[in-house]
């Protein structure tokens, strides 16, 4: 079985990390804005398949910097739509002010982000051994 692919960094880890921590601000910002317009635009297309463009945007930014830090793009893109699952689930239910749900997106983001960005070569090696495990 061929590896699911190989840790491969394209930047410096400080420079990566940064990255990172630009791309959950990204994301943070995309899926506020994404609240933001439903709340605007109730009963409108906008609210329901239109907040998906900010999402895979979200999942887009996430992914970009997981590459970046040595992730190979298949695992990249699947961890950047796994680090979103739970901001997703929560996000209707965050409060009605604008700081607090901020807050609370940036730290649930942050959180689900640390792992990849902090040992994507550990992320790496785990996928490629639980594939071969698989199959």
């Amino acid at each position: 079985m061929e590896p699911l692919g190989a840790y491969q960094p394209v930047v410096s880890a400080p420079l990566g990390l940064s990255l990172g921590a630009v791309a959950v601000l990204s994301a943070t910002a995309l899926l506020e804005l994404s609240r933001t317009m439903a709340e605007k635009y109730r009963g409108r297309w906008f609210a329901g398949n239109g907040r998906d463009v900010f999402h895979v945007a979200a999942a887009g930014v996430l992914a970009s910097a997981l590459i970046a830090n040595g992730l190979p793009p298949a695992l990249a893109c699947l961890a950047g739509a796994s680090l979103l699952i739970l901001p997703l689930l929560f996000l209707d239910g965050l409060p009605a002010r604008r700081p607090a749900r901020v807050g609370m997106l940036l730290a649930l983001l942050g959180l689900a982000a640390a792992p990849p960005l902090l040992e994507p070569r550990s992320i790496v090696e785990t996928a490629n051994l639980v594939a071969r495990f698989l199959f």
